[in-house]
């Protein structure tokens, strides 16, 4: 269960995303944390990262 303050909080994030606003590592680690399922969300922002090489490169060294 997701607390409202928690919800309010991916809500937020996911309008700042969503309007270019950035936040989308932000987003997704916070959905991963809370264990939420917004799947057609978590795979746009997760591809705009992937996609992008700029924001890839930027979540470390590739192994």
């Amino acid at each position: 269960m997701v607390s409202k303050t928690e919800e309010t909080q991916l809500n937020r994030l996911e309008n700042q995303v969503d309007n270019g606003g950035g936040g989308a590592w932000e987003y997704l680690c916070l959905v991963r944390k809370l264990k939420v399922r917004r799947s057609e969300k978590v795979l746009k922002y997760g591809l705009s990262i992937l996609n992008d090489p700029k924001k890839r490169s930027a979540l470390g060294p590739e192994g």
